[in-house]
């Protein structure tokens, strides 16, 4: 933003003082917010907090809709121990993941724009298509989730299962609406007494526990799918 915003005035300047096109410089009057250690603070939970609100999130609510389905909890147990992108877990298939070999493949996103169609579209950036290894746990919860998938719009007269094999969709058949994940994370966040965050806080709190645990940063960071900065960037 500092950059485009010196670049404008610049450009702006010569049009003033060089070539006379303008009378003054409206650029001049931009202010840029300064920016503060809580904007750049990392936002993730400890290892105490992340059991804390899986544990809230896996519990039957009373009043819910669709009581007997487990995905919401599968889906924040996903990115919280893949590091996954909200749109990376939404666009999922059954296709992408391999039981025998413990991995998921990431090969696309979806891009859910406000009032507008979502769609699918290739990753943020080369070093987001990747192959992710998953631990037993999150393995065997993937299977467990498959099957209630079935349950569910079995249970549920008005719940339609989806026309592709997507493993995360809403009642009506169609893709989660990443709006609707992020209330429902708050809420949970809410219910649980712990900082209200976002599901992307998730895939810091999986980067952030790895390396606590010794994990090399490359490795952090191809698990992520971060894509490397020249000098010029950093």
């Amino acid at each position: 933003m500092r950059r485009i915003h010196s670049i404008m005035n610049s450009a702006l300047n010569d049009a003033v003082h060089e070539f006379r096109i303008l009378r003054e410089n409206p650029v001049t009057k931009i202010t840029i917010p300064k920016e503060t250690e809580k904007n750049n603070e990392l936002k993730y939970f400890t290892r105490e907090q992340l059991e804390k609100f899986l544990n809230e999130v896996k519990k039957p609510q009373k009043h819910a809709k669709y009581q007997h389905s487990i995905q919401y909890y599968v889906l924040f147990t996903l990115l919280a121990r893949t590091g996954l992108r909200i749109g990376e877990a939404l666009a999922l298939t059954w296709d992408d993941i391999d039981f025998e070999n413990k991995t998921i493949t990431v090969n696309k996103t979806l891009v859910y724009p406000t009032n507008s169609t979502p769609y699918i579209s290739t990753p943020k950036s080369k070093a987001s298509l990747r192959t992710i290894k998953l631990n037993d746990i999150t393995v065997q919860l993937l299977k467990k989730h498959k099957i209630n998938r079935n349950e569910v719009c079995l249970m549920y007269r008005n719940y339609k299962r989806p026309t592709s094999n997507i493993v995360f969709f809403q009642h009506d058949g169609r893709w989660l609406r990443t709006n609707v994940v992020r209330e429902y994370f708050k809420e949970v966040c809410k219910r649980a007494g712990l900082p209200v965050l976002s599901p992307h806080a998730l895939r810091h709190s999986h980067a952030v526990h790895l390396l606590e645990a010794g994990a090399n940063i490359k490795y952090v960071s191809e698990r992520l799918g971060h894509a490397r900065k020249h000098k010029n960037d950093r």
